[in-house]
């Protein structure tokens, strides 16, 4: 996988990851109150109601050790491709639970469903077939 690829993959990645980040704040905020960013950065590392993320937050982690030489730069790219299609691909008769969240989310979501394409089409650039 190119480089180039790959730094696509991870930035739209990110961008999905994002997207997922605020909704999950804004839903957190209305029942807890505003947070500042260190008091939501602690609930993203240590809540257990943003624990269904990790599969995806995961995912970027990968592919910036790629990146930077940290692992191997030739397999980890499609290996991460390769779980990020399953990930995303909106199975809503899934046990897993990011699959279960996604789902209801990219349902919520006009700005989520585009970061979800943008990422689709990142997927069929490195040449993983497109979730559904």
């Amino acid at each position: 996988m190119s480089t180039q690829a790959c730094q696509q993959l991870r930035s739209s990645l990110l961008d999905l990851h994002r997207g997922l980040v605020d909704l999950e704040r804004s839903d957190y905020e209305k029942t807890h109150g505003p947070q500042s960013a260190g008091e939501f950065l602690q609930v993203m590392a240590f809540g257990d109601e943003m624990r269904w993320l990790e599969p995806l937050s995961r995912l970027i982690t990968m592919l910036d050790e790629a990146i930077d030489g940290a692992s191997d730069a030739d397999q980890t790219p499609l290996a991460v491709a390769q779980r990020a299609r399953d990930l995303l691909s909106l199975d809503r008769d899934s046990a897993d639970d990011f699959k279960q969240r996604y789902g209801r989310r990219f349902d919520q979501s006009p700005a989520l469903v585009q970061a979800h394409t943008r990422a689709v089409a990142a997927l069929k650039a490195v040449g993983t077939a497109a979730p559904r």
